[in-house]
């Protein structure tokens, strides 16, 4: 089994104990979670945040080089996510696929990262740590690659 199949089923079985815990376990998830900022859960949850960020600015700017105005490209971008601003917008904004872009591999583990990360985040959830790296990782060389062709030094 893949490490992409071994977290993809990790989070399906995540998701049917979520639906069997009571609330006090759920509680003490929460409250894990918001007494340790750095854990590997959290960062998780950033660093997808943090491409989703970048991505709607470098959409933007694609947008803008075609002649709109960031005020007028930005809200069709506003509520899309990473994955639908990198293969929606970005990707074929520099005539490429994502998976051309960025690879394979990293896009499936990051396709993966930002449904993780949506799991963690609305079921108030946590994942395995080496789990996390390794879509933290992915996460990483995302954003690197993104700034190399949004033509930012990484």
């Amino acid at each position: 089994m893949s490490e992409i199949q071994e977290i993809r089923a990790r989070l399906d079985e995540l998701r049917q104990l979520y639906l069997r815990a009571t609330p006090a376990q759920r509680y003490k998830i929460a409250l894990d979670r918001l007494t340790n900022a750095t854990s590997d859960v959290n960062l998780l949850v950033q660093q997808v945040g943090a491409v989703e960020g970048f991505a709607r600015s470098v959409a933007i700017d694609l947008e803008h080089r075609r002649g709109l105005t960031p005020d007028d490209a930005y809200p069709s971008l506003r509520f899309s996510n990473a994955v639908q601003l990198l293969s929606d917008h970005v990707a074929p904004g520099l005539s490429r696929t994502t998976e051309d872009l960025f690879g394979p591999d990293d896009w499936a583990l990051f396709t993966l990262a930002v449904e993780v990360r949506n799991f963690l985040v609305h079921e108030a959830s946590s994942l395995r740590a080496g789990y996390c790296r390794s879509l933290k990782a992915a996460c990483q060389r995302v954003l690197n690659k993104l700034a190399e062709v949004a033509g930012v030094s990484p």
